[in-house]
């Protein structure tokens, strides 16, 4: 027996959530949750303003297996090229085998850098959680603690100019990509 003030049913004081309904809402959270990481990156996409051009490196100076750092879009946010020797998905290139991506892991920003391992063309593993992604697949994760790519620099190619065009995905730290931060000076 449930005890009511005696003007009020329990439906006036708070509808309650029927088993189904409750699973219901869930899925639909749990597909929204799902979903945010390409809103994320769609918002990024046109956030503060447009991404700049830079030319990052000629393809004639990389070397297969040999990453080369390089800031972009802004100042502060690092990233590595490298020549894979193996397609991937984004890379450019007559083999397209070129990829850039952020050294900041999703997880908890810790730093990749140096932790290129070209025989399994991969980034990792993190030094906070261990995480690894796969280069040759947009930055997949591979193992451990991250739940997002890392994210990866739209490269184009013009000429022997390899060029970053823009990002694909949020660089750890940032709200969006484009604020916060010094811009990179913009080329082309």
């Amino acid at each position: 027996m449930t005890v009511l003030d005696n003007q009020n049913s329990s439906e006036d004081i708070l509808p309650c959530m029927r088993r189904r309904e409750l699973l219901m809402a869930s899925a639909v959270g749990a597909t929204a949750a799902t979903l945010a990481p390409g809103v994320t990156m769609a918002a990024t996409e046109g956030g503060a303003g447009t991404y700049p051009r830079l030319s990052v490196i000629r393809m004639s100076d990389l070397i297969e297996g040999e990453p080369v750092a390089f800031s972009y879009p802004l100042e502060e946010q690092p990233n590595m090229i490298v020549k894979l020797g193996t397609p991937a998905q984004g890379g450019v290139g007559p083999d397209e085998d070129i990829v850039a991506f952020s050294v900041l892991c999703t997880h908890m920003g810790g730093s990749l850098r140096g932790k290129y391992n070209h025989e399994f063309k991969s980034m990792g593993p993190c030094p906070f959680h261990f995480s690894t992604f796969d280069l040759t697949k947009s930055g997949a994760i591979v193992h451990a603690s991250a739940t997002q790519h890392l994210p990866q620099v739209k490269l184009e190619v013009d000429g022997d100019d390899v060029i970053a065009v823009g990002m694909n995905g949020l660089v750890y730290g940032y709200r969006d990509n484009l604020k916060d931060g010094s811009p990179v000076v913009m080329q082309g």
